[in-house]
């Protein structure tokens, strides 16, 4: 089931990422930084990231996932699946 999170900027937003279209891997949030942004919200460790500030994330590469996330400045706006 796919829920939304909304993180307020600026970042660090307070977690890490893995896979990608590149490694023929999801992108899965891999760690959560305790006492993040992140943390407070209802994010977890091996979700699913569906879309990043609405832009699917099904044909992007790790380094393009980072980069979409490090551009986000005010706010983050991540579409995630248990």
């Amino acid at each position: 089931m796919a829920y939304s999170v909304n993180l307020n900027g600026p970042g660090p937003w307070g977690f890490r990422l893995q896979g990608g279209k590149d490694f023929n891997m999801p992108l899965t949030i891999s760690r959560i930084t305790p006492g993040s942004k992140a943390a407070q919200s209802q994010m977890n460790q091996g979700d699913l990231v569906v879309a990043i500030d609405g832009v699917n994330t099904d044909s992007m590469t790790h380094l393009e996932a980072q980069n979409k996330i490090k551009s986000a400045s005010h706010s983050l706006s991540l579409t995630l699946q248990k």
